[in-house]
């Protein structure tokens, strides 16, 4: 009964300035973590994860065609959350949040009243991710979509990926 903890960066906004995951990458990606997931073939696996534009998505759309639970924890609610981290990057992955969302096998988790009070609702809720995982049995390995280098603010892929390797977890890295 293991436990997928994933989380990846975002798709680059169009006016970023140095690029870290540009749209072009996105097939490359999507393979790459469609390739990740074939070990975890345990119908009992279940996966945590985020659902923002870029590495959320693309894993959940992933992890969901083989029929397997996921659990997605949202730091805000649902329409601040697509306005933030998901809409930027454009329609389509609102339509794939819409799509991941309404499958029989996700559990999509809001935040709570504390957590909507926060000024950094993010690491609080990678903390919460992480929290689930620990709570139950079996191995906990963090998958991440991640260039090795921090983040743009506080609760990005560096925070949860630091913690699954503090808590003593496993980690893969996929590079964007």
């Amino acid at each position: 009964m293991a436990t997928v903890l994933f989380s990846g960066h975002m798709v680059d906004a169009p006016d970023r300035h140095e690029p870290r995951f540009p749209a072009e990458r996105v097939p490359l990606a999507q393979r790459a973590i469609a390739d990740a997931v074939l070990p975890f073939d345990d119908l009992d696996t279940l996966a945590i994860s985020g659902l923002a534009c870029g590495g959320d998505l693309l894993f959940a759309e992933e992890w969901l065609k083989m029929g397997r639970p996921l659990q997605a924890y949202l730091p805000r609610e649902e329409s601040d959350f697509l306005d933030e981290s998901v809409r930027f990057a454009g329609e389509e992955w609102v339509d794939s949040f819409r799509e991941v969302t309404a499958d029989p096998n996700m559990l999509v988790v809001g935040p709570d009243e504390e957590m909507l009070r926060l000024d950094d609702p993010h690491s609080a809720n990678n903390l919460r991710m992480l929290d689930v995982a620990l709570r139950r049995s079996g191995g906990l390995h963090g998958l991440f979509l991640w260039d090795g280098k921090g983040g743009d603010g506080p609760g990005g892929t560096e925070h949860l990926a630091s913690a699954v390797v503090e808590k003593g977890g496993s980690v893969t890295i996929i590079r964007p």
